[in-house]
């Protein structure tokens, strides 16, 4: 829960329970420790005007905490919690048309991607592919495409990651240059021969997308990593 992973929510929270739980020990009217009698701190606490004074007090505090809690904090986590699914959406849309091998899949609209693809089994495991140029070339490709396709629409994302925090802005800023560094390279795919088609899934030195090929899976590869770090800020967020 954001409530107790947030430093300032827990805090809140801690004091809320302290001024409830004084306040529950007031109203209950306790008898006083025998080593407190006719002591000064005894006739402080079994003072009424005292008691009623902490006791509003306390009343207070736990009124303020049930307002900031509707008014504020809810609304506000609602609407962060929208803002990620939108942004977590466009980093889906690339690792989707990736994933699922799609000709049109850079057409696919962000609503319909298949957000699976965030997982931290998934984002490993195929972080692992990449780093072992495992991966062949024609989802590198799609991956390519989403990437051209999308890359205005993270750039414009960008004042929805800074409403979450200053961390988040900064972690977008990294994904949309690995983004644009990924774009770059639509449009520059070497020709290939009909008779080296066989060829362009395989390390031989004929393969005439050799370099091309290394080129889109280290690329992709920076963001999927970027993207592991990205949905740890969240997952943390969210609890």
């Amino acid at each position: 829960m954001r409530i107790l992973n947030d430093r300032k929510e827990r805090n809140l929270l801690i004091l809320t329970l302290c001024a409830s739980t004084i306040l529950c020990v007031i109203e209950a009217n306790f008898g006083l420790p025998s080593f407190l009698v006719d002591t000064n701190v005894g006739y402080l606490l079994t003072n009424e005007s005292f008691k009623r004074i902490v006791s509003e007090l306390c009343l207070s505090i736990v009124a303020a905490y049930v307002f900031y809690l509707f008014i504020d904090f809810m609304p506000r986590a609602t609407a962060e919690r929208d803002t990620r699914v939108v942004l977590d959406s466009l980093l889906a849309s690339i690792l989707d048309a990736y994933s699922r091998g799609r000709v049109f899949g850079h057409e696919t609209p962000i609503s319909h991607v298949d957000k699976s693809v965030l997982s931290e089994r998934w984002l490993c495991e195929h972080k692992t592919l990449l780093k072992n140029e495992k991966v062949k070339f024609l989802p590198l490709k799609f991956a390519l495409q989403a990437a051209d396709s999308r890359l205005e629409d993270f750039r414009h994302a960008l004042p929805l990651a800074v409403s979450l925090s200053p961390k988040h802005a900064m972690q977008w800023l990294v994904i949309i240059d690995k983004v644009r560094l990924l774009a770059e390279n639509y449009g520059s795919q070497p020709e290939v021969p009909e008779e080296q088609m066989c060829l362009v899934d395989t390390d031989s030195d004929d393969n005439p997308l050799k370099l091309y090929k290394s080129v889109l899976n280290f690329r992709l590869l920076e963001l999927v990593e970027q993207t592991i770090e990205w949905r740890g800020y969240t997952t943390n967020e969210n609890g």
